[in-house]
């Protein structure tokens, strides 16, 4: 065996450059054997098709599954709703399947209620839902000449009361003659806006017994508060500061022991006070 570590190439044989040189050799197309690529489909085939069907067989145990089958509801954030009104509301998941239970469309049920400023419904796997309601808050009693009905600070009619039952509010009045009232509509009358930020202005201010005031609304420049037996014309706008120069009226009034029939805030930067004749 001869060994080559030793040998030594001629100069004239040797090469001038050290580049390595890379030759492609085509070897041709590798064949796969005869009938492996339909095979490979078919398989692919029958595992959707098993996929899909197992699929299906799963969504029917669970669509008819008794463990699924809504067994109650759970309803949170109720004071002023009856027992009658949120029967109605959870009645439409009877017999339902959790996964089959039309959230969307009990919400809206829910919300029809004049009462219900906002529902949200949640599912509680296996079988249970979970209503959350944001009640509205009764603020002012609307009367009209048609009677008289609880409403909100939006001024959304949330019921009519009977006369019996007004006392049992003790709440603010605001008196609208010719207006239009129906249950679960908001008021839609011109001055109710008004007025109804003459009251927050009121309670925010203090001093005064809510229940005992009376704000007549037939409009917003004829807007009048009615309160221990006197008449104060406020109008429309700047609220805060009318109050002030009733405040500073009244302490005058009282100074000088004299009795008022009404006074007439409505003048800019200026008040007429009628005074009782004895």
């Amino acid at each position: 065996m001869k060994d080559y570590k030793n040998v030594r190439v001629r100069r004239s044989n040797r090469t001038g450059t050290k580049r390595i040189y890379v030759k492609r050799v085509d070897g041709g197309r590798i064949s796969s054997r005869p009938g492996t690529g339909a095979l490979f489909k078919m398989i692919t085939v029958i595992m959707l098709a098993a996929t899909g069907f197992l699929s299906w067989q799963a969504y029917r145990a669970i669509m008819h599954a008794d463990l699924f089958v809504v067994a109650g509801v759970d309803v949170k954030g109720v004071k002023m709703l009856g027992e009658r009104d949120i029967k109605d509301i959870v009645d439409i998941f009877n017999g339902q399947n959790i996964f089959r239970a039309d959230l969307a469309a009990a919400v809206k049920r829910a919300e029809g209620n004049p009462w219900i400023k906002e529902a949200r419904i949640y599912r509680r796997l296996p079988n249970r839902i979970t209503m959350v309601f944001t009640e509205r808050v009764p603020s002012a009693i609307l009367d009209t000449s048609t009677g008289r009905y609880l409403m909100d600070g939006e001024g959304m009619i949330l019921e009519r009361l009977p006369k019996d039952q007004v006392s049992a509010w003790p709440l603010p009045v605001v008196a609208i003659r010719d207006c239009r009232a129906r249950i679960g509509e908001p008021v839609t009358a011109e001055g109710l806006p008004e007025a109804l930020q003459l009251i927050d202005e009121i309670a925010a201010r203090g001093g005064w017994q809510l229940a005992d005031v009376t704000v007549r609304a037939d409009s917003s420049d004829s807007l009048t508060a009615v309160y221990a037996g006197y008449q104060f014309k406020i109008g429309s706008g700047h609220y805060s500061e009318k109050l002030r120069r009733l405040a500073e009226i009244i302490t005058d009034v009282k100074e000088r022991r004299l009795e008022i029939a009404y006074v007439d805030l409505r003048p800019e930067r200026q008040a007429a006070v009628m005074v009782k004749k004895k």
